[in-house]
Formats: C-alpha cells, structure tokens, sequence
C-alpha cells in the first residue's frame, strides 16, 4: 500500500478531498516535465482496498488514530474529481491485484492514454507480471512507476526508466502494517525523476489539408470523412509506432514515438489515419464539438 501522509488520513472526508487535489497537482507537474500537454488531458485516478480491513489495520499500527475512518477518507477522495474513485475491492488482495492488472492493460493499449503511473513498486509479486513490457520500447515510454514509500528490489533490477516519488502525498518513512503492532520504519532514498528532452519535429513532405475539411451530417454533428484502407497496410503501420501528429500533420511538439520513417504514401497515410481515428476527440467526448479540419481523432457516436 502507498500510505498517504497522516495528515490526510486522520482528517477523513476532508482529508480524503485535500489528498485527491495534491495528488493531482502533482500527477500534472510530472507530466509536463515529461513534455506532454496537460490542459486537456484527463487525469483518471483507481485506488483498489478493502477499506474496512486496511482502516482496522491502520488504526491498530497506530498510522491513524482510533477515531478517524478510512471509509469516509475514501468518500472524499472519490468526490472530490469526476474521475478519481477509490474502490473498496473486499476482503483478499487477489481482488485488487485482478484489478490492477486489467486497467492497466486496458490503458497501455489504449490509443488515447498518453502515459500510466503504476503504484506498485513495493509489491515484488507484480515482477512477472511487469517484465512483459520492459523490452518493449512502446510501452516503456509511457509507463512510470510510483515510489509510494519503497521500490522492491526486484522491481528495480526490472530496469524501468522512469520512477517518481511524490512526498506531499505519500509518507516517506513508512511503518509497514503488522498483526503484533511491532513497527519497522524504512526511509528510502527518493528516487529521481526522469526529465524528457523536448525535441520538435517537422516535414514538408505532409500535406496535413488531406485531414479537412469538417463534414456534417444533417443534424449538425460532425462525422468522420471516408477512408479506403487496407488491412495489411493497417497492421504493418501498427508495428512502427509511428509519431502520427508528425506523418499526419506535419509537426510533433515532442514525443518519443518513431519520427525516424520516409514520407507515407497515400495508402499509408489513411491506414495511419485510421489507427488514430480509434481514439476519440477529447472535445467530440467532452459534447462540445470539434471544428478542427486538422484533427486526426474519431468524431464517431
């Protein structure tokens, strides 16, 4: 468990709202450090427990007091953004490793995730899980492990290039929760976070008006223009994680995407197209239209 601060547990609902804010603010300074625009990129937050067993441990290691409830830290914290929760997952931790497990599959291998922070560090029984994806450079690229107090050792020695700490929200020195109430305070060293290097791209090469312009159906609602692709060519332009802002639009502001890739031909580009279609456009979700002929997203209900 990454344990959030005292400060916030033993304050309960208004805890739990002051938690989710600082961790949000912190969530979004990390991003831009990696160079990833942030004002209109949503922040999903999923915390997994069993809140009513992990309060009781709690309250028995003396990490909150007896008169404070984790419940009602976990109902602030839930309120206080659209799409923070923290989700009591019952009695046995297999319950909340099976849901870890699938949301972050779920976003890795979403188009529309730009990055996940993994808060498992300490758990060293997420080792198999986890090597799957250190070879594979897609991948790696967009995932940041969280030091919630201590990484494993295992974990480490996996070799993920980015792990962060965020003391405001998460103890430092933990006591790790015992059944006899003996503690054991670790105080691990920080780790360092890795700051990305913004490099812009550009070709002359893309003629991003291909993209427009803006069609309508007869209610007013914009639809996706028709394309022509080729399975073959879709599944083959999978494999080179291309930059698709820089072969569709002609400029990338910074990504670690593959830029290295001659000019796309015609074929190509709408199989490109296509693959990024299969994100939809944040306004188009947020219902309040999209008038860009220059995006590259999916405007499909």
């Amino acid at each position: 468990m990454s344990q959030f601060r005292d400060s916030f547990l033993n304050k309960d609902e208004a805890g739990g709202k002051l938690a989710a804010d600082e961790l949000l603010a912190r969530v979004k300074e990390y991003l831009k450090d990696l160079n990833l625009e942030v004002e209109n990129t949503d922040v999903v937050v999923r915390a997994y427990a069993n809140v009513r067993g992990l309060g009781k441990a709690c309250v028995k290691n003396d990490l909150m007091k007896p008169t404070a409830d984790l419940g009602l830290f976990a109902n602030g914290f839930t309120g206080r953004h659209p799409l923070f929760d923290f989700v009591d997952v019952g009695v046995g931790k297999e319950r909340a490793d099976h849901k870890i497990r699938e949301l972050f599959l779920f976003h890795i291998n979403s188009l529309q995730c730009k990055h996940v922070l993994l808060g498992v560090s300490h758990d060293s029984g997420y080792v198999p899980f986890l090597e799957r994806f250190v070879a594979d450079d897609a991948v790696q690229h967009r995932v940041t492990l969280l030091d919630g107090y201590q990484v494993s050792a295992a974990i480490r020695n996996l070799g993920f290039k980015k792990i962060v700490s965020f003391p405001s929200v998460f103890a430092r020195a933990w006591t790790p929760i015992t059944q006899n109430g003996n503690h054991q305070v670790q105080s691990p060293t920080p780790a360092p976070v890795s700051r990305a290097t913004k490099r812009q791209y550009r070709s002359s090469a893309v003629d991003p008006s291909r993209l427009g312009p803006v069609m309508k159906n007869e209610q007013g609602q914009r639809i996706d223009k028709p394309l022509n692709v080729n399975d073959g060519i879709v599944n083959a332009i999978q494999t080179k994680n291309l930059c698709m802002w820089l072969f569709l639009k002609g400029y990338c502001a910074g990504c670690e995407r593959n830029h290295a890739h001659p000019p796309l031909s015609k074929p190509e580009y709408d199989a490109l197209w296509s693959v990024a279609r299969r994100g939809k456009c944040y306004q188009h979700r947020k219902a309040k239209g999209c008038n860009d002929p220059s995006c590259i997203y999916g405007h499909s209900s």
